[in-house]
């Protein structure tokens, strides 16, 4: 009987223990803070959020600070401290919310899939899930629905060895099922503007719709809105060369810290953008320090070209270059296009936004 009670008492322990730390891998999730530094030991400067925020609770509860001073005294060689307990504890609460994510997209019955391809930092190229259906609340007193929302859940990362239209087809079709989501009820597919996606023979769209031909393909309207601008861009050479303009200015403030320095001291509100170069809509916030500032910024282009302090190659080109910037912004065809760009692209942003 004494035994029993012995490992009662530590099995109560170990739950108090783990109940706060899985309390504390949640709060740090939902806060999307980083777990791990540089060390992986207790009282260490740089040990990561996890083990701090684990040495801060000791401070105020005594549960916790026993659990710490065991392992000081070397009593329990077991802390649940660690990385693998970390690691298993995410695993966890990961499959949790997934379970309960497929089990309200089985009760809806009906769904669409959105997937997106990008390589990690490894290079190996990851396939992101995304699942969309319509959650119903019903009132179950008189049985009637209550409410319905539409919902958007991220399912998680599938490493893909292969990117043909046919290889990502036969993953897809393996994932649903691995989830138990019939393909019966599959009602939309989502997906770039990639041949391999949307191809109109090979592409994975249309390997679905022969599964399935409910399974309606709509291409993404921020990737498709982006190439329509991209390619209305590159037809035209006064649009091509006014953004290049206006790169040149980002560039030439940016390469120095001293003429970064002249830049603050005359333009005090919005701070000059480099262009984006795959998010078109992104390249608003380039042009709206030139927008509103286009005086103040001229004033510090002509304080670097009138700068005689600048000597040598370098400074003399740094002049040149000011120089010939402040003359170009100061015509015409460049405020007018700024006007243009800017209003196209502040309709565009909105457009973005919204969807």
């Amino acid at each position: 009987m004494p035994n029993t009670c012995v490992s009662l008492k530590k099995d109560q322990y170990w739950q108090q223990i783990l109940k706060r730390l899985i309390a504390l891998v949640r709060v740090l999730g939902m806060q999307h803070l980083s777990f791990r530094g540089t060390h992986e030991k207790m009282n260490t400067s740089d040990n990561g959020n996890f083990l701090k925020f684990v040495e801060f609770l000791a401070l105020f509860a005594p549960l916790m600070d026993e659990h710490l001073q065991k392992i000081r005294d070397n009593e329990t060689h077991v802390p649940y401290l660690g990385k693998d307990i970390q690691n298993e504890i995410f695993q966890l609460l990961s499959n949790a919310i997934k379970q309960k994510i497929l089990a309200s997209a089985r009760d809806a019955k009906y769904f669409s899939i959105i997937l997106y391809f990008t390589p990690d930092a490894g290079h190996v190229e990851q396939l992101t899930m995304i699942i969309r259906f319509v959650d119903v609340i019903s009132n179950p007193e008189n049985d009637i629905t209550a409410a319905a929302s539409v919902k958007e859940h991220f399912l998680g990362f599938v490493p893909l060895k292969e990117t043909t239209g046919a290889g990502m087809t036969e993953i897809i079709l393996w994932q649903l099922e691995q989830m138990s989501l019939s393909i019966e009820n599959l009602r939309g597919q989502g997906y770039d503007n990639g041949s391999n996606m949307k191809g109109k023979d090979n592409g994975v769209q249309r390997r679905i719709l022969e599964v399935n031909p409910r399974a309606l393909f709509v291409p993404c309207c921020a990737h498709t809105l982006n190439l329509a601008v991209n390619d209305s861009v590159k037809c035209c050479l006064e649009a091509t060369a006014f953004f290049d303009l206006v790169q040149r200015i980002y560039v030439l403030f940016s390469v120095s810290t001293r003429r970064w320095e002249v830049l603050n001291r005359h333009v005090s509100n919005l701070t000059i953008k480099p262009l984006s170069e795959t998010r078109w809509e992104s390249r608003f916030d380039a042009l709206k320090p030139l927008r509103y500032q286009l005086g103040d910024i001229y004033d510090a282009l002509a304080e670097i070209a009138d700068d005689t302090n600048l000597t040598g190659a370098c400074g003399k080109t740094s002049r040149t270059d000011a120089r010939v910037i402040a003359k170009a912004i100061t015509s015409f065809k460049f405020v007018v296009s700024l006007v243009v760009w800017f209003d196209v692209l502040f309709e565009i942003n909105n457009f973005r936004q919204k969807n």
